[in-house]
């Protein structure tokens, strides 16, 4: 697959999407603009729009500073898919597949209309998310300093962590302390393993589809069904693939390329 070289997006044009998203983000975000009557929807489509805004202003800052991390389909794309393979075994166990055939979880809603809203949300915060932390965040970290292993663990700890700390703002919105800790454990961990893919594979959809599948996984039942999800053989799978995993990224970051994570600060943006 060939890539095309296109000039970086003017700074000015980063402002001007900058001007007419900010505001649109904050009269959804606190405006609460009531998009329909309907109770799961509603929050469905308020979020989807609101980490669409943010996605597009984050994707508008990595054009601008010309990361070399937007290629859907930078080569070699088969090497990249089989590098991610134990990654994308994490996130679709994070559906409680177990529970689901036993009956302990089951669906409520079966209209495809709250199924497409929910994937389109999933969608929408793996977009926002990824170009914030994977994108902005993270080669941020590690733009002047990318030429040691070092400096990049350094860059995906403290990116990572950031990524975690940031739903410590749930305790604001009524979620249980409990719930918010384990959410910052478990997003640390994502961001971490979605951070050495970028590394390795160059290309951000990646870490973008592995965040949506995991967020579609994990709160398909909770939004859209009902009952228990978490059973003895869905967290004994679980711990066991995330201890493989984490070896497994951890091996594969001790035989990182630099030189192709320079790739990724060298010359203009590659689309």
């Amino acid at each position: 697959m060939s890539t095309k070289t296109l000039p970086r997006l003017p700074r000015r044009a980063c402002y001007l999407i900058l001007l007419v998203c900010l505001p649109l983000l904050i009269y959804l975000e606190y405006g609460k603009p009531v998009l329909t009557a309907d109770p799961v929807l509603a929050p469905l489509w308020q979020m989807t729009l609101t980490r669409t805004l943010g996605a597009i202003v984050f994707f508008a800052l990595l054009w601008s500073e010309g990361y070399r991390v937007l290629n859907p389909l930078q080569r070699p794309f088969g090497r990249a898919l089989l590098f991610c393979l134990p990654a994308f075994l994490v996130v679709i166990n994070n559906l409680p597949i177990v529970a689901l055939l036993t009956g302990d979880a089951y669906m409520v809603h079966h209209a495809p209309v709250y199924w497409v809203a929910f994937a389109l949300r999933c969608l929408a915060i793996g977009l926002f998310e990824e170009a914030a932390f994977r994108g902005v965040i993270l080669l941020m970290f590690a733009r002047r300093r990318h030429t040691t292993r070092r400096s990049l663990l350094v860059a995906i700890l403290l990116s990572s962590a950031v990524f975690g700390l940031i739903h410590l703002v749930n305790l604001f919105v009524g979620a249980s302390p409990g719930d918010v800790f384990r959410q910052i454990g478990y997003s640390f961990l994502i961001g971490a393993m979605c951070a050495v893919v970028l590394f390795e594979t160059r290309n951000l959809w990646l870490c973008v589809l592995l965040h949506a599948l995991f967020d579609f996984c994990g709160h398909l039942v909770p939004t859209l069904g009902a009952g228990t999800w978490w059973d003895t053989p869905t967290v004994v799978v679980t711990v066991i693939l995330a201890v493989a995993t984490t070896v497994y990224m951890i091996l594969k970051f001790a035989r990182l390329d630099l030189d192709r994570v320079a790739e990724i600060y060298r010359g203009k943006r590659s689309l």
